[in-house]
């Protein structure tokens, strides 16, 4: 629900994409580094450094960039449906990864995804007017590219990288990649006197509240279960274009995000049904031991 509503931020705060993604990171990376001082002198955390969030942390950075700019310029539910295309994209990375082709079965995933983007685009003319659409579907997939890295990425952590180390590591590095095209971008900050209880409700709503939310979420529910409840987003997305923002879906574009949706969904299915072969279990005793466990079921 709150990822869903990110347009409605986004929109009523005029400030730049820019602006909104650091608002994103920076409030959060704040919020979460007092809250990890706080758990370390408790002695029940760890910040030590992990290259590995960081190195995700820029994946994530420059989907929800992308994504900012897809929301500036085409209708909220395209701009949401296409970064939702992510685990798809992952699958294509992971077989490129192994030197071989995607199985067969998400293969088809894949292609009728892209028949779904296919009509969603073609049909995109009718949305919002005065949007560039084209170049928002654009920003759209690069937003599910980036967003298929970060979940690639994050595959390679073992239950030793704990949540809070790969929450602040990522808010960090994310934090840090929107800062470096700052000084070649004009205007970044306009709009921030009026705009700036917009940017820190997406700081603490679609940052910190969604990254709890989220992590807690993936803990206790089974990929079916988690694939059902994320194929909400573009819906809510859509559906506040359409009542917020007058924004039209075509009956055609419908059947393009019934079509992303459902491939989607079988993905998380199937996905359900692979088996993973478990890491090597740690002695009794050892610290990791009930993060293990958890990464298990």
């Amino acid at each position: 629900m709150l990822m869903g509503s990110l347009c409605i931020f986004v929109r009523e705060s005029a400030c730049s994409a820019l602006a909104c993604s650091l608002a994103r990171f920076g409030i959060g990376l704040l919020l979460i580094g007092v809250f990890g001082a706080v758990m370390c002198l408790r002695g029940k955390g760890s910040m030590r450094f992990s290259g590995k969030a960081f190195v995700s942390g820029i994946g994530i950075s420059l989907c929800i960039l992308f994504y900012f700019l897809a929301i500036k310029e085409t209708s909220a539910g395209v701009a949401a449906l296409l970064p939702a295309t992510g685990p798809l994209f992952a699958a294509v990375w992971e077989a490129l990864l192994e030197h071989h082709l995607p199985p067969k079965r998400d293969a088809l995933l894949i292609l009728t995804a892209g028949l779904g983007i296919v009509l969603v685009s073609l049909l995109s003319g009718s949305t919002a007017g005065g949007q560039n659409d084209a170049l928002g579907i654009i920003y759209g997939l690069l937003s599910g590219l980036f967003y298929s890295l970060y979940i690639v990425l994050n595959r390679f952590m073992g239950p030793e990288t704990s949540l809070l180390q790969r929450t602040f590591w990522q808010s960090a590095a994310g934090t840090l990649m929107l800062l470096l095209p700052l000084g070649f971008t004009e205007g970044a900050f306009e709009h921030l006197s009026t705009g700036w209880p917009w940017l820190l409700g997406i700081g603490i709503c679609q940052g910190v509240a969604v990254l709890v939310l989220v992590a807690y979420a993936m803990r206790k529910l089974s990929s079916l279960e988690f694939g059902i409840v994320s194929c909400l987003e573009p819906t809510e997305a859509a559906l506040i274009g359409m009542m917020l923002y007058a924004e039209v879906i075509l009956p055609g574009q419908w059947c393009g995000f019934a079509l992303v949706l459902s491939a989607i969904l079988a993905k998380s299915v199937l996905s359900r049904k692979t088996a993973v072969e478990p890491a090597a279990k740690p002695a009794a005793g050892d610290e990791y031991e009930e993060e293990y466990n958890e990464s298990l079921t």
